[in-house]
């Protein structure tokens, strides 16, 4: 087991992975803290920031504990600036000692490229904008093109060279130009002339403010690989690399099915504790909704009694009708995070999903129908099922899509509370519409 953890630490055998390291790091911390520290020793400079920031929190503050804060800054030193910023914003909040060691190595332009960085939160596209890029003004020529980017390369040898921004003296962002293009040019050619005959496309651009759905969007709409990031004037301040969204899209689909169940994602990280008090408060939370629907159930308890039939016949119900709600549920909450629809466009969406409930809930109205009266060959019981199960599958669908938008518009965390109110809201609705057409139509 040990050859085969440390063969992820050899960069001479196979491409290096730091997520794949991580993990194997994550292992080893509480089964063979030697072993732990022996491969940590073997990351090179340049790859361990990226280990470190995949570390779970409990691994992350042991690594730290050990590495000196020179060997750390010597390794931030040619990092991306955003991937920097991560590293010691997650420091700051896991190890404040180490922190403050670590940022009185940091050359005045660290730290303000730190500064400049942090004070964009994860909502912002600032907090993912790297400064590092390749940029050219208009006078320049193809041969300073060339010469920056020898000289890009040697100081920044890890930064991703993706396009060549062009900007006017007043660094005025005018242009994001591919290398394939600009290969076809002449060495004296200035960068005014090329612009000129390439006649690009206005540059897509986004504010340092700017919300991260819509920088998702844009990714997504235009399939781009690079952003550039302008402030209030246009001036160019730095650019969001395809990779980074990408991750992040990665980290809102993770997020989003913590928060349906309940989790948090930095809780079952932290340590036992943490994680076994933010569960037992979610299963508390649904104890809740469990009375809430028994209430129901308890109030019909002369007419269960009457019809046994009643009984087999209720966890269809809730079943299928949280079902339908949960499909609705997780579109629109995809859809929310990605930017795509908000509050204002409730209304196409709930038609949309009302008129899919509405054919699947008949469908599903008749089948269940069908099955309860060759099962139970009561005519009366069969319309009853079938009519309850299409009342609830129609009412939690459009609920699914409804609850989201609606809980985003008061400010809520739609993936946190959405689920709990779905399926509060199909339980008892269902058991009630289902047990009351019973009690009326069967007695």
């Amino acid at each position: 087991m040990s050859e085969n953890i440390s063969r992820e630490f050899d960069s001479q055998t196979h491409q290096f992975n730091a997520t794949n390291a991580a993990k194997a790091l994550d292992r080893l911390v509480d089964s063979d803290a030697g072993l732990f520290f022996e491969n940590l020793f073997k990351l090179t400079n340049d790859n361990l920031i990226d280990v470190l920031l995949e570390l779970s929190n409990k691994s992350f503050r042991v690594a730290l504990n050990r590495l000196s804060p020179q060997r750390v800054h010597n390794a931030m030193i040619g990092t991306p600036s955003d991937v920097m910023t991560d590293f010691l914003q997650r420091l700051e909040r896991l190890d404040k000692t180490n922190s403050k060691q670590l940022r009185a190595l940091m050359s005045e332009k660290e730290k303000s490229e730190f500064l400049e960085l942090s004070q964009y939160d994860a909502s912002q596209a600032g907090a993912y904008m790297q400064t590092e890029m390749l940029s050219a003004t208009l006078d320049n020529t193809m041969q300073d093109v060339k010469n920056s980017v020898l000289a890009f390369r040697k100081e920044e040898p890890y930064s991703f060279i993706v396009k060549l921004f062009v900007t006017d003296e007043e660094r005025i962002f005018l242009a994001a130009l591919n290398f394939s293009d600009l290969i076809l040019y002449e060495p004296q050619q200035t960068m005014r002339e090329i612009v000129r005959e390439l006649k690009p496309h206005h540059p897509l651009s986004v504010r340092p403010t700017t919300r991260v759905e819509e920088v998702i969007r844009l990714f997504d709409e235009f399939d781009l690989s690079v952003l550039a990031v302008v402030d209030e004037d246009g001036v160019l301040k730095g650019c969001v690399l395809y990779d980074d969204i990408y991750e992040l899209i990665q980290k809102f689909n993770t997020d989003q099915v913590y928060k349906l169940a309940g989790l948090d994602d930095e809780a079952e990280d932290e340590s036992f504790s943490s994680a076994q008090r933010m569960r037992l408060v979610w299963l508390l939370i649904n104890l809740g909704s469990v009375f809430a629907a028994s209430f129901v159930i308890d109030s019909f308890k002369e007419t269960i009694a009457s019809y046994i039939a009643l009984a087999v016949l209720l966890p269809l119900v809730s079943a299928l009708g949280g079902n339908a709600g949960m499909q609705a549920m997780t579109v629109t909450l995809r859809r929310l995070t990605l930017g795509e629809i908000d509050f204002s466009q409730s209304w196409p969406v709930l038609k949309k999903e009302s008129a899919i409930v509405l054919v699947n809930g008949l469908v599903i109205a008749l089948s269940v129908a069908a099955v309860s009266y060759l099962w139970f060959e009561d005519e009366t019981l069969a319309l009853i099922i079938g009519i309850a199960m299409f009342v609830n599958l129609f009412v939690t669908g459009g609920l699914g899509a409804l609850i989201p938008l609606a809980l985003k518009k008061v400010g809520v965390d739609p993936a946190i509370a959405s689920s709990i109110i779905l399926t509060t809201t199909s339980d008892v609705f269902g058991f009630f519409i289902f047990l009351y057409l019973a009690r009326e139509f069967l007695s």
